[in-house]
């Protein structure tokens, strides 16, 4: 069975009902994670609630077409009031660009307000639009060299730490807003992934051993 993916986060209970109203209409299964009451550990500060959707990889495209088509028809009565008149060209043509960043009602509003301006954006441009952003978040992150001597330091240490930096070196995945799930670090930093979890293996194993004698590795 294909695990279920976060598609959306939501702060707004409204618009998570909506969603899950849309995905019950068109029997599209799906899980969800609700965090009402949050606080930061930190700060003690009280945090806006969460509530997270999730679907499997496969409906992630038809789960994007439905709330774009739900919000094509809420933008139709949206306020001029709104925020997003108050855009500039090129700040509205960047939410089209990266869509993943902002909720469909923005993306279709955004789209609207450019073709009252008289800039027409078409399916094909953004078709290509969106293939051009899927290139671009597929892309691994930068060479993680920083990480890697710490990650390193720790497995020599033969602590934890440096078995879980490791592992998440080498494991890590991201999920591409078509559903997709790519590997999150460069082949060269996963090696390093399997290497430092090794080393922390084999240090911890002896720090173990060696303990009951009285010796200490840290």
């Amino acid at each position: 069975m294909q695990e279920f993916l976060t598609i959306r986060h939501f702060s707004q209970e409204a618009q998570y009902i909506e969603l899950l109203n849309v995905l019950q209409t068109h029997d599209i299964p799906y899980l969800t994670e609700e965090y009402r009451q949050r606080i930061d550990p930190i700060s003690m500060v009280t945090l806006a609630p969460e509530f997270i959707v999730k679907v499997q990889a496969h409906h992630f495209s038809k789960v994007s077409e439905l709330m774009n088509e739900l919000a094509a028809q809420a933008v139709l009565h949206a306020s001029d009031e709104h925020y997003l008149f108050d855009f500039k060209d090129e700040e509205l043509f960047d939410i089209l660009a990266s869509p993943d960043e902002w909720s469909a009602f923005d993306y279709q509003l955004a789209r609207r307000i450019l073709g009252e301006r008289g800039i027409e954006i078409d399916a094909k441009m953004l078709d290509l639009l969106k293939k051009s952003r899927l290139q671009e978040l597929a892309q691994p992150e930068e060479k993680q060299t920083n990480s890697l001597w710490v990650a390193y330091f720790f497995a020599i240490l033969g602590g934890v730490v440096g078995i879980f930096m490791g592992w998440h070196m080498l494991t890590a995945r991201k999920t591409l807003p078509n559903g997709q799930r790519i590997y999150m670090y460069q082949a060269s930093d996963r090696r390093h992934g399997r290497w430092i979890m090794a080393l922390g293996l084999v240090m911890l194993v002896i720090w173990l051993l060696s303990k009951p004698l009285g010796g200490s590795l840290f």
